[in-house]
């Protein structure tokens, strides 16, 4: 019988978090079924651009909650 793969345990073996069982069982099932094989592409790339992303504040922000904080501490 063939165990049915939810995303949680595709994101789950994407970190690394699944055990050594699992782990084997999750490789036959995507070499079998195309479609989940497509899915964990998705959901690695997906975690790629997590990965890769970053914010960063207005400089304006930045400078008033740094003069906010000064005026803070002076109280």
């Amino acid at each position: 019988m063939t165990k049915t793969f939810t995303e949680d345990d595709l994101v789950r073996f994407l970190y690394d978090e699944v055990n050594e069982d699992e782990r084997l069982e999750m490789r036959e099932s995507l070499c079998a079924d195309m479609e989940l094989r497509a899915r964990l592409v998705e959901l690695n790339e997906a975690k790629g651009l997590i990965e890769n992303f970053s914010m960063k504040a207005p400089e304006a922000v930045v400078s008033r909650i740094l003069y906010a904080s000064k005026n803070l501490q002076s109280i």
